[in-house]
C-alpha cells in the first residue's frame, strides 16, 4: 500500500515516549477539537491515512512541540525530492520514469483550444 503521510512514525514515537495509548492520543486530539478515533490514530501511525496540513497543529499542540518536529529529518545537501521519494517508498517500488510536469498543448484537432497532454 502507498504511504499516505510523512508524520506517522514521529506521531508514534512521540506518543510512545509519553506512555500514551492510541486511544489516549485520540482523546487528547478530540479535546483540542480534532474529531478522530483510535482507529484513525493507528492508520496515521501506520502511514495509511492521509493527514491534512490543517490537522497538524492539533498534533503539535497535544504533544507540546513545534510543527517541524512532526516531520522526519531532511538531510542537507541532498535533493529534497530524493528524500521525500525515499520516505514515501517511491524510490524502491517503481524505477520507471514518472511524469513530473503536465503541460497544456494546443491540439491540432480543436483549432485554438488547449488540450491536456502528458
Amino acid at each position: 500500500m502507498k504511504v499516505q503521510n510523512l508524520v506517522g512514525p514521529q506521531v508514534r514515537k512521540l506518543r510512545y515516549n509519553r506512555g500514551w495509548s492510541q486511544a489516549h492520543l485520540a482523546m487528547q486530539l478530540q479535546l483540542e477539537g480534532l474529531d478522530v478515533g483510535r482507529e484513525v490514530v493507528a492508520q496515521i501511525e501506520g502511514q495509511t491515512h492521509c493527514v491534512k496540513d490543517s490537522q497538524l497543529p492539533y498534533f503539535s499542540t497535544v504533544f507540546g512541540i513545534e510543527l517541524i518536529e512532526l516531520y522526519p529529518h531532511f538531510p542537507s545537501g541532498k535533493p529534497i525530492h530524493d528524500t521525500v521519494a525515499h520516505l514515501l517508498g517511491e524510490d524502491e517500488a517503481d524505477a520507471s520514469p514518472k511524469v513530473v510536469m503536465k503541460s497544456l498543448q494546443p491540439s491540432s484537432a480543436k483549432a485554438g483550444k488547449p488540450e491536456l497532454t502528458i
